[in-house]
């Protein structure tokens, strides 16, 4: 689960959701993306009894974490981990570095080892654009300013060559784990980054995938072997070598110069 929408602690059915799932199927593996600001520490608990990862968007410390998780707290962030982990929990940190947080970042990996997180990775956006993010309120006022490490501006490469329509190797992390995401609204699609259909329809990532794909498949018009059998995935991978999709390029492209991995600093 993850949070196209909106964050997956927030949804009144996720336990339900995930108790289903574990009862279909109990060795399959579930995984969570959260802020982790909200729900009790009961909450927490029996979802860590349904054995979910829950990877925990953390970026940064107390002084500056809530600059990019705008109204999140991290000292709720921080306890709601520590229940989740206490009762059994595999729990990862994630952590996006910007400037205002790169110098954290040693503090953080050595913060997630005492609470018992059993990995840490540093993560770099590509969300800028002219070498800021601005952050906004409620009326679209922007209220501050976010800037990019020197790995960071270099990640924002892909954006801008996916405009120039590069054709970079794609090396899609949908297809290498052999995942698909299914939408709060039923679309479905290879990832989260091709359920384009909640991005302003001037985007350019969402004119390119119409104009190629032309299709976003959804389990209330298709069986799930109606998508499969559509041709609807492979139309996205031919892409790759001929016209190329923007969006993937952006998100997956593997550019000389641009690593989009993430760098893991601590061992499995």
């Amino acid at each position: 689960m993850c949070g196209n929408l909106g964050d997956p602690i927030i949804a009144t059915d996720t336990l339900e959701i995930y108790r289903y799932l574990r009862e279909t199927n109990p060795t399959m593996h579930l995984q969570m993306h959260t802020n982790g600001s909200a729900r009790s520490t009961e909450w927490w608990q029996e979802l860590a009894s349904l054995n979910v990862q829950v990877v925990f968007g953390i970026d940064g410390l107390e002084d500056t974490h809530a600059l990019y998780r705008v109204n999140t707290d991290f000292n709720k962030i921080i306890k709601n981990a520590k229940a989740f982990i206490s009762a059994g929990g595999d729990a990862r940190w994630d952590m996006l570095v910007f400037k205002h947080n790169e110098h954290q970042v040693e503090k953080c990996e050595q913060m997630s080892k005492d609470l018992g997180f059993t990995h840490f990775y540093q993560k770099h956006t590509s969300r800028f654009r002219d070498g800021k993010l601005d952050v906004i309120d409620d009326n679209y006022n922007i209220t501050h300013t976010l800037y990019p490490t020197t790995h960071s501006d270099k990640n924002s490469e892909g954006v801008e060559k996916a405009k120039q329509d590069v054709l970079p190797t794609i090396n899609c992390k949908a297809k290498k784990y052999n995942q698909i995401y299914v939408a709060a609204n039923g679309n479905v699609s290879p990832c989260c980054w091709l359920d384009l259909e909640w991005v302003p329809q001037h985007s350019f990532s969402r004119i390119d995938y119409m104009s190629k794909i032309k299709e976003y498949p959804n389990l209330h018009r298709n069986t799930m072997q109606e998508v499969f059998s559509s041709n609807y995935f492979n139309r996205i991978s031919s892409c790759w070598t001929t016209t190329g999709l923007k969006e993937c390029t952006k998100q997956c492209g593997n550019f000389d110069k641009l690593n989009k991995q993430f760098l893991k600093v601590n061992n499995d």
